[in-house]
C-alpha cells in the first residue's frame, strides 16, 4: 500500500514579469506585485503520483500535498485537492521565512517524518515526488536534500512510470540517454522532469476542495534544526535585471531573407569573449593597502574611496587603530549615505588581510561511459582563473570503476592534483554511492570552493554532497567571481551569479556558515583551457568506505545515444517535436543539412532537442541541450524548437541562432538572431530551393 507525499509550491507568474516588477531603486523584485500560480513542474508531480497510484490499483493508497509557504499558499494546495489530492498540509509560519535551499529541504523533510508519524500511521511505504525545480529558484536542489535529510534513496529526472513484477520502474533521463530504474527501498523520493498527462478537476471535486479541511503546522510542530533565514546557508547579495539579450532577435520575413540570414551568419565571425583582464588580488598583496576595489557593489567601491580619502588625509597609517577623531570624521561624512553600521563595519575590518577560507579550488569531475563530460574540463578552466586569484591550487576529485587513465588529462586541463575515488560499485553513476564517497573526500580535505556541473548527474549530487557537507549550494551559475565584502570582514569569497524566475532575473549569491562554498554551473557557460601536456601534477587514490545499504537504485536498462556525432561542425540543424514524426525530421532536417554543406562549403551535423529524441525522431547521441550535448557552432538553425530553458542553455555560446517555429510565441523566438514565424513543412524547402538554386 504505497502512499505519495507530493510536494508542491506557489511561485510568482514569470509570464507578468516586466520592467515595473523590479524596485528602481535597489533592482530587487517586488513580488507582492506579481500574481501567484502552482510551479508548473509541480502539477506535472501531482499527475505522476496519480499515474503511480492508478498502477497500484486496489492498494489503498493516499495522495497528500506538502507545500511551505504564506498562509495564501493555501490557494495551491486546494488546487491539487482538485485534482486528485486526498488530503493536503501546509507549513506556515514567520520564522520560516527568508530560507534557501537548505533551510526549505531541512523543515519539509521534517514534515514529511510527521506525515509518515501522524497521517500515515507510521508507513514507511511512501513515495516523496516533486518537480525537479521550481520556477522562481531553478535549482533543482530541495527534492534532492530533502532525501538526504531523511537519508532515503533518490530518483531524480523522472519522465515515466510502469508497473513490472509488482513494484513500480521508473524512465530517468541521464546525460545524452535514459534509464529505467528502482529504488531499492522505501521511503523514496521522485523529482519529476516532465509528464505530459495533465489531470483536471470536476465541478463536484472543486466543491470538494473548497471545503476540505488543511492541516496547518508551524515550526513547532515540525521541531526542524534549520530554519529560516537564520538557518540558512546562503544570502542574496542583489537581485537585478538581466542584461538585454545581445542576439538581434530579427523577423526575416520570408524564405529569401533567411536564407540571406544565412549567408550573413556564415561571414561574420565573432571573437570569444575576452576574460577580463583584471584578475582579483587578495589585500595583502595589493600595493594600496587602502585598496578596496575588489568589493561585490559599487557602491561599496565607491564608499571604501571616500575612506581611503579621508584617512589619508588625516595621515591615519595604522588600519588596525584608526583615532577616535578620525573615526568621527568618517562617520561625519558617510553615515548618510552609507549607513553607521556599514561605516563601522568597513573601519573595524579594513586592516584584514588574509582570506576568509583555506583550501583549494576543487572541481568534482564527471565520467560517463569510459569518457569525462566537456563540462569538467570547462569548470577547471574557470577553477584555475579562481585558485590563480588565491594563490592556491586546482584539484580534481575523479569518482568511477577504472579511472587512473583519466588523471592525465585532468591535469593537462589545468588540474595540480587528481583525487581518483576507484571502485566498481561507482559505476554505473548511483547517486546513494557517489554522495558518500565525494563527501568524504571533500570533508577530509575542506577544499574553500567545489564546483560541480549542472548536468543531470551534476544537479543530484551536488545538492546531496552540499547538505552532506553542512555547505552552501548555488545552482546553474553563470558567473563565478573572488570578490570581497570587507565591512562584514570577508575577504576573498565567492561570489556565485545565477539566472532566476525563468531568467527574467539575475542573482548574485553568497555562501555563509559553511567549510566549503560550493557551486553548479551550466555546461557551456565557462572556457575550457587548450590542454598543455607540460603540465604536471599529483595523483591522490582516495579511500572508499562504501556498503550495500548505501545503493540507491537497481538500474535495470540504460540507453545512451552511441553514434559517432560531429558537434565541432561549423553549422547544426536540429529538429524539435514540431516537426511532428521522424520521417519529417529526417527529410527536412536533411534537406537544409545538404542544401548548407553544399551552398557553403561549411560542414553540418544534426540535431535534435530532447522531445525530438523522446519522440523517436533522432538517436540520443544528437540530442541538443543541458541534458544532452552543449554546442557552439557558427550557425545553430533550430527547426521546430520551442526554446524551453534547458535546450536554450545548451546552444548559448552559438555565434548565431537562427529558428523557424509555427508559434509567435515561442520563447525561441526572443532569444535567436533571425527567425521565420511559419510552417517548417512550407519554409524549410523554400528555404533550399533559394539556398541551390538562386544568390541569396
Amino acid at each position: 500500500m504505497s502512499h505519495a507525499i507530493v510536494l508542491v509550491k506557489q511561485v510568482p507568474d514569470v509570464s507578468k514579469i516586466t520592467d515595473n516588477a523590479f524596485d528602481p531603486e535597489t533592482g530587487n523584485l517586488m513580488r507582492a506585485n506579481l500574481p501567484c500560480v502552482v510551479n508548473e513542474l509541480d502539477v506535472q508531480a501531482l499527475a505522476f503520483a496519480a499515474r503511480m497510484q492508478a498502477l497500484q490499483t486496489g492498494s489503498g493508497g493516499r495522495i497528500l500535498v506538502l507545500t511551505m509557504g504564506p498562509p495564501a499558499a493555501e490557494e495551491a494546495l486546494r488546487f491539487c485537492l482538485a485534482r486528485g489530492a486526498d488530503q493536503a498540509v501546509l507549513l506556515s509560519d514567520r520564522l520560516l521565512g527568508g530560507a534557501d535551499t537548505w533551510a526549505t529541504a531541512n523543515p519539509l523533510a521534517y514534515a514529511i517524518r510527521r506525515i509518515q508519524r501522524d497521517l500515515l500511521d507510521g508507513s514507511s511505504d511512501v513515495y516523496v515526488v516533486a518537480g525537479m525545480q521550481s520556477v522562481d529558484g531553478d535549482t533543482a536542489q530541495v527534492p534532492a536534500q530533502v532525501a538526504e535529510e531523511l537519508q532515503v534513496p533518490c530518483v531524480a529526472y523522472a519522465t515515466d512510470v510502469e508497473r513490472v513484477d509488482d513494484r513500480l520502474r521508473f524512465t530517468r533521463i541521464i546525460s545524452g540517454g535514459r534509464q529505467i530504474v528502482a529504488p531499492l527501498r522505501m521511503p523514496a523520493v521522485i523529482t519529476v522532469a516532465s509528464y505530459a498527462f495533465p489531470l483536471y478537476p470536476t465541478v463536484a471535486r472543486t466543491r470538494w476542495a473548497q471545503r476540505a479541511e488543511v492541516v496547518r503546522w508551524g515550526a513547532a510542530d515540525v521541531q526542524a534544526r534549520s530554519i529560516g533565514s537564520k538557518g540558512s546557508k546562503t544570502t542574496v547579495i542583489r537581485v537585478f535585471p538581466p542584461p538585454k539579450t545581445s542576439r538581434r532577435c530579427e523577423d526575416a520575413r520570408d524564405a529569401a531573407g533567411l536564407a540571406r540570414a544565412l549567408e550573413t551568419s556564415r561571414q561574420v565571425t565573432n571573437a570569444p569573449t575576452a576574460r577580463s583582464n583584471r584578475r582579483y588580488v587578495l589585500p595583502r598583496h595589493r600595493a594600496d593597502p587602502l585598496d578596496r576595489s575588489f568589493e561585490g557593489l559599487e557602491k561599496q567601491v565607491q564608499a571604501f574611496k571616500d575612506l581611503a580619502r579621508i584617512l589619508r588625509d588625516r595621515g591615519a597609517t595604522d588600519l588596525a587603530s584608526i583615532p577616535t577623531d578620525v573615526r568621527e570624521q568618517v562617520h561625519g561624512e558617510l553615515d548618510a549615505s552609507v549607513g553607521k553600521a556599514a561605516v563601522e563595519g568597513m573601519m573595524q575590518n579594513l586592516s584584514q588581510v588574509d582570506p576568509s577560507y583555506r583550501g583549494d579550488v576543487w572541481v568534482v569531475a564527471e565520467e560517463q561511459g569510459g569518457e569525462i563530460h566537456p563540462a569538467t574540463f570547462e569548470l577547471i578552466g574557470k577553477a584555475r582563473d579562481l585558485a590563480d586569484s588565491l594563490g592556491v591550487k586546482v584539484g580534481t576529485v575523479l569518482a568511477g570503476s577504472g579511472v587512473a587513465d583519466h588523471a592525465r588529462p585532468l591535469i593537462e586541463a589545468g588540474a595540480d592534483t587528481v583525487h581518483l575515488l576507484d571502485d566498481p560499485r561507482l559505476s554505473p553513476f548511483d547517486p546513494g554511492f557517489h554522495r558518500k564517497v565525494v563527501s568524504a573526500a571533500i570533508l577530509r580535505h575542506e577544499p574553500q570552493i567545489v564546483l560541480f556541473a549542472a548536468t543531470p548527474q551534476g544537479r543530484v549530487l551536488a545538492p546531496m554532497v552540499s547538505y552532506r557537507c553542512e555547505c552552501g549550494l548555488t545552482a546553474d551559475c553563470t558567473g563565478l567571481d573572488i570578490l570581497d565584502n570587507t565591512r562584514r570582514g570577508e575577504v576573498g569569497i565567492l561570489h556565485q551569479t545565477r539566472p532566476a524566475l525563468g531568467g527574467n532575473v539575475m542573482a548574485t549569491i553568497c555562501t555563509r556558515g559553511s567549510r566549503s562554498q560550493m557551486a553548479t554551473a551550466r555546461p557551456g557557460v565557462m572556457q575550457r583551457l587548450p590542454p598543455d601536456p607540460a603540465r604536471t601534477g599529483e595523483v591522490f587514490h582516495e579511500p572508499v568506505d562504501l556498503q550495500e545499504d548505501d545503493r540507491h537504485m537497481e538500474i535495470l536498462f540504460t540507453e545512451v545515444g552511441t553514434a559517432h556525432v560531429n558537434f565541432d561542425a561549423d553549422v547544426i540543424v536540429s529538429g524539435g517535436r514540431g516537426l511532428g514524426s521522424r520521417e519529417a525530421y529526417e527529410r527536412l532536417v536533411g534537406d537544409l543539412s545538404g542544401a548548407l554543406a553544399r551552398r557553403f562549403g561549411v560542414t553540418v551535423e544534426r540535431g535534435a532537442s530532447r522531445a525530438a529524441v523522446e519522440e523517436g525522431f533522432s538517436d540520443r547521441s544528437h540530442q541538443v541541450g543541458q541534458t544532452g550535448t552543449a554546442v557552439g557552432p557558427k550557425i545553430y538553425v533550430a527547426l521546430g524548437i520551442s526554446g524551453a530553458i534547458q535546450h536554450m542553455i545548451g546552444v548559448a555560446n552559438s555565434q548565431t541562432i537562427v529558428a523557424v517555429n509555427r508559434d509567435p510565441q515561442a520563447p525561441i523566438l526572443k532569444q535567436c538572431d533571425y527567425y521565420l514565424v511559419g510552417s517548417v513543412e512550407q519554409i524549410v524547402p523554400e528555404v533550399v530551393r533559394v539556398l541551390e538554386g538562386e544568390n541569396p
